[in-house]
């Protein structure tokens, strides 16, 4: 069969856009053709076509050129056409080469075929044994197939592979989080900003961690310094105030909840702290202006939705109330107990009005019936 010449391939996208534009003169894409963006991303897609069809039709002439194979899956990639992909790779592992087979395993990935994906990456391994960069890969591929004991060790091995290499740290940081192995993850990141250096972002993991386990003094001076090194961040103030309320400091936890509130605009887990704050102060004007605030940001924040729904509940704010009781039902279904809580206080009142509207919202959206 007669290839394409290298030349006549660049040419492909070019004939297919003026194709495009023959075309567009007869009306057919008329109603894309109306906007500039509409034009470009045609003008892209055809050009991809053109070039799948070329590197299909150099496979075709030549079935073991790898690099042709790998190129066509890529161009495939660009196309989100994974199980294209699959069918251009899976069946020539043995001849793809690394990139080969790393772009088979996104497929993979893509397809959420965890199994598969694995295996790929552990035939990437065998060839590679050293390659650390891989071998984070793979942790991470056993991460997101829920195989958390083994991404660890996959994550420490990839360290002791290079101990430079900075993603293999931060995959086995976030898998240590998750485990919820604290001091193992203190431990780590001691070690990291060691060889390093001191990350803003390592900083405030290590600011929750020690905020998490009560160690007070630590999570105080490490979490101001996170204040300093990761200025963007809201989760720092978050922890050292609530380490403050802990201490029985709560104007200093005000006062860094308002500076925090100040400074990161629409930040939810500041606006629902400060929430909170109030909340506990019996301040439920302000508890509700701060939840509403963080609902807004953030609609999907149970915290948020349910101290707005509680403190717009003292307030007789009732649709306020029942509509953000309604959303953290939807978002976790343990809210059901607050807002029964709720529903007993507007019983004790004797609003029957309310008392129905409750009752229809918690039956609707928390699935209990009266």
């Amino acid at each position: 069969m007669k290839q394409t010449s290298p030349k006549r391939a660049k040419n492909l996208g070019v004939f297919a856009l003026l194709i495009l534009i023959q075309f567009s003169s007869f009306g057919i894409p008329a109603a894309l053709s109306q906007t500039g963006t509409s034009g470009a991303a045609n003008a892209r897609n055809a050009a991809l076509n053109a070039d799948i069809t070329y590197r299909r039709r150099e496979l075709e002439a030549d079935p073991n050129n790898a690099q042709a194979r790998a190129q066509l899956a890529t161009a495939l990639e660009r196309k989100k056409d994974y199980e294209g992909m699959v069918e251009t790779l899976a069946e020539h592992k043995d001849k793809v080469g690394r990139s080969g087979l790393l772009l088979l395993a996104r497929a993979y990935m893509r397809l959420q075929r965890s199994n598969e994906e694995i295996a790929v990456l552990e035939l990437a391994n065998a060839r590679y044994p050293k390659d650390a960069a891989l071998q984070t890969q793979l942790a991470a591929a056993l991460s997101r197939a829920g195989k958390r004991d083994a991404s660890i060790e996959a994550y420490y091995k990839a360290r002791e592979m290079n101990a430079k290499y900075i993603p293999a740290y931060e995959g086995l940081l976030g898998e240590l989080v998750r485990a919820e192995s604290r001091q193992e993850a203190r431990d780590l990141l001691s070690d990291m900003m060691k060889r390093f250096g001191q990350k803003g972002k390592w900083l405030s993991e290590l600011c929750s961690l020690y905020a998490a386990d009560a160690f007070h003094e630590k999570a105080v001076e490490t979490c101001k310094n996170a204040l300093k090194k990761d200025p963007g961040n809201p989760m720092p103030p978050v922890h050292l105030a609530a380490t403050y309320r802990e201490q029985e400091k709560p104007e200093e936890a005000k006062k860094i909840l308002v500076a925090a509130a100040t400074k990161i605009r629409r930040s939810e887990p500041v606006q629902t702290a400060l929430g909170e704050y109030f909340l506990e102060k019996k301040n439920f004007v302000d508890a509700y202006r701060w939840f509403k605030a963080g609902a807004k940001s953030d609609p999907k924040s149970y915290t948020a939705q349910l101290g707005l729904a509680q403190a717009a509940l003292e307030l007789q704010k009732m649709e306020d109330s029942v509509k953000a009781f309604t959303a953290a039902c939807n978002i976790d279904r343990k809210a059901i107990r607050e807002f029964q809580s709720a529903l007993g206080k507007i019983r004790q009142r004797g609003d029957f009005k309310w008392q129905g509207r409750f009752e229809d919202a918690i039956a609707n959206s928390c699935g209990l019936s009266f």
